[in-house]
């Protein structure tokens, strides 16, 4: 699968991309489930890294709620009309393989941050969103951003 026309080929600029629009279009959700997907694959190769059970078990719960954050995108797509599936494991245009050596605390707070603005844009585009009940699935997303970051602070705390 490839991405959508007009959209960058890297997760992190079509993330950008998307932060800027106050409201998502059937594309721009597509785009989205996509990128939360990848998501998953993120925090399953920082879990490997993990020397804890414990740090292992917080990243592989933020992995889950990644897809279910691609799981809420389709389903607000089909809400608004649309048809769409994920695609298959290797096939997604946004997860590119990534191996991590160990847990980088900097790069941990970062990843707080990110999570932090992705709360942000979930709740922009609930607030523009007319469709309640696609409202309401993104604002339960963004309520599991904050959570992301509060695991992996969690993390952070436990790996010092």
């Amino acid at each position: 699968m490839q991405t959508p026309s007009g959209y960058p080929e890297s997760a992190t600029e079509a993330f950008v991309l998307l932060q800027s629009k106050p409201r998502l279009d059937i594309d721009d959700l597509k785009v989205l489930a996509m990128i939360e997907q990848s998501g998953q694959d993120f925090y399953l190769a920082l879990a490997r890294a993990a020397r804890s059970p414990e740090t292992k078990a917080l990243l592989e719960k933020n992995a889950h709620e990644e897809l279910g954050h691609a799981h809420r995108a389709l389903n607000a797509i089909r809400l608004l009309g649309g048809n769409f599936s994920l695609p298959k494991a290797g096939e997604n245009p946004y997860s590119l393989p990534v191996m991590f050596d160990e847990l980088d605390l900097n790069f941990l707070s970062e990843l707080i941050r990110g999570e932090e603005g992705g709360d942000k844009s979930y709740q922009q585009w609930a607030e523009n969103e007319p469709n309640a009940d696609v409202a309401h699935l993104y604002r339960l997303n963004g309520g599991e951003e904050i959570g992301h970051g509060q695991r992996v602070a969690q993390v952070i705390a436990l790996s010092q």
